[in-house]
């Protein structure tokens, strides 16, 4: 394993890509360290691409504070120089996929192909059985800032220099100011705990420190009494009872039996104590699961159906997340009075799609009617703001009557959408329309499969769902699921993280011959299967 690590990190193209990734792709590109130095010229980029090796020296990190959403206090977000995030971008390519292959099932913040729906559907089915559970809503006290240096890479346990350049990065030392400024002390002190919010490499340093806890609750709950008195007296029984979910520095402890769960609290805070970390008490409580508790923007109970005499998993977005919303919505349509409807429903309309896609793997309907209600209220009343014409007018110019709407291929007939036209440079009108919160249907999700990493070398990531297909082009990755994942001509799966350059879309009847450009006439294959395929073509049909 350290042999592989070793060679990708000399790696030309693992170089390149760790530079790529931090000076194209990486939100913050434009903000520069302590040094000043922002790449934006190819050659800038290659040159430090050519440049670039791990060897243990890390520069200092700018400090900056950002508020915290909804709330007045802010959190540090360090900055490191241009040269250490493609240092810890290339490190991160050789810890990564050794790293998923270790971390446990129920871990979801911070790792490739997981997201806030697994840990919310985790919880879902640890509480789905019709029997009343505790649940423990726990927060790491500034999990980020407190991971004990020595605990972390002795569990990193990694070779010499990967070590060495780990540490260098956790010590590096803070700077409120550039490196050309005045400062106030003339040495600057290293830190010595946490990892610096902001660097490439933290978030998976975090997981590895906070990696083992569910494994040590899951045996720790061996040498407990059975969980309720119909159980069975294995460990299985007893094993399957506990439910720990963690995403990032949050997590939840569930289980039927106080007495176990306290013991399970006290066991947690002797394993985090390992680590340098502790639980905030005042953001963590022990409560039923008939009361109800947040997590990741979800209010989550356990409610009695009347009508079957049942309980019940009920997941709705969250009442602070749906005020914090519309108190957006609605500063956006104030700070854009003057503005067009075009550019206004250009503004609105990631919002409101985007916090709705969010939300739409949860009991949301009467949700989302409740916000568009909302957000048409505010829009009707900006549309409405001008006295001269009459409404009427203004009704027609921005809310057009019979007018229909495609969106998530339905077709939607409404006489109060607001519709914004502008013209091109060319004199072409063009439209655009803000479609209501409420036509997004609401989804099941389906929680990723145990400890399933993107890394391993099979197709279940493009299967699973179509969100995981974001990077192929529409065509491909639609052909890839119809076909599930196999090449019709050769009967054999694709290799995805092997072959996929070599995949071409295929007329099974020709266009020379009429073959329509439709999905139902094309179909994905290997590009040697594509060759043997037109040669088949050509002898079938005579073609010279």
């Amino acid at each position: 394993m350290f042999k592989l690590q070793q060679q990708l990190l000399k790696s030309k193209a693992a170089r390149l890509l760790a530079v790529h990734i931090v000076t194209t792709r990486n939100k913050g590109k434009s903000t520069a360290g302590v040094d000043r130095l922002i790449l934006t010229k190819p050659d800038q980029k290659y040159t430090l691409a050519m440049n670039l090796l791990l060897n243990g020296k890390a520069l200092p990190i700018r400090r900056v504070w950002i508020p915290k959403p909804g709330k007045d206090e802010k959190r540090p977000l360090g900055i490191p120089t241009i040269e250490d995030r493609a240092k810890q971008a290339l490190a991160k390519l050789a810890l990564e996929p050794q790293w998923e292959g270790k971390l446990e099932a129920n871990s979801y913040g911070f790792r490739p192909g997981r997201s806030c729906h697994d840990a919310i559907e985790a919880i879902f089915l640890q509480l789905r059985h019709d029997t009343p559970k505790l649940v423990y809503d726990a927060d790491i006290r500034k999990c980020f800032d407190k991971i004990n240096h020595d605990a972390l890479l002795n569990k990193l346990n990694t070779f010499p220099l990967m070590k060495r350049q780990i540490r260098a990065w956790l010590q590096a030392g803070v700077m409120e100011v550039y490196a050309n400024e005045p400062k106030e002390q003339g040495v600057i002190p290293k830190t010595t705990e946490g990892t610096p919010q902001g660097g490439l490499i933290s978030p998976l340093l975090a997981n590895i420190a906070l990696h083992g806890l569910e494994l040590h609750l899951k045996k720790f709950v061996e040498t407990q009494p059975k969980p309720y008195p119909s159980a069975n007296r294995g460990t299985a029984a007893k094993r399957k009872a506990m439910g720990i979910i963690r995403y990032a520095d949050d997590f939840v402890l569930i289980h039927p039996n106080k007495e176990i769960l306290e013991n399970c609290i006290i066991e947690t805070e002797k394993w985090l104590k390992r680590i340098g970390l502790e639980i905030n008490e005042q953001k963590s409580k022990l409560r039923d699961s008939r009361e109800g508790f947040l997590f990741l923007g979800f209010q989550i109970i356990l409610a009695r159906k009347k009508t079957v005499g049942r309980y019940k998993v009920k997941i709705t977005p969250s009442t602070q997340k749906r005020k914090l919303f519309l108190q957006n919505i609605r500063n956006v349509i104030q700070n854009n009075k003057s503005n067009s409807a075009y550019n206004l429903v250009r503004i609105l309309r990631p919002k409101i799609i985007g916090w709705a896609n969010y939300y739409r793997f949860c009991e949301c309907k009467n949700v989302f009617s409740y916000m568009t209600d909302r957000i048409f209220r505010k829009l009707r009343a900006w549309a409405f703001r001008r006295s001269r014409k009459g409404r009427l007018y203004w009704k027609q110019k921005y809310f057009p009557s019979g007018n229909t709407y495609s969106f998530k291929g339905a077709v939607h007939k409404d006489n109060w959408i607001l519709v914004g036209e502008t013209k091109t440079k060319h004199g072409k009108v063009v439209q655009n329309f803000l479609p209501h919160m409420v036509w997004v249907p609401s989804e099941k999700f389906v929680k990723v499969k145990g400890r399933e990493s993107p890394y391993s070398r099979n197709s279940y990531w493009i299967l699973r769902s179509s969100k995981y297909t974001k990077w192929l082009p529409t065509r491909v990755g639609n052909l890839f699921r119809k076909q599930k994942g196999k090449c019709p001509y050769c009967g054999e799966m694709f290799d995805y993280f092997k072959d996929m350059q070599n995949w071409e879309v295929d007329h099974i009847i020709p266009k020379s011959q009429g073959g329509l450009d439709q999905y139902n006439n094309l179909q994905l294959l290997h590009k040697v299967c594509h060759v043997k395929k037109t040669n088949d073509d050509l002898i079938k049909y005579g073609q010279p």
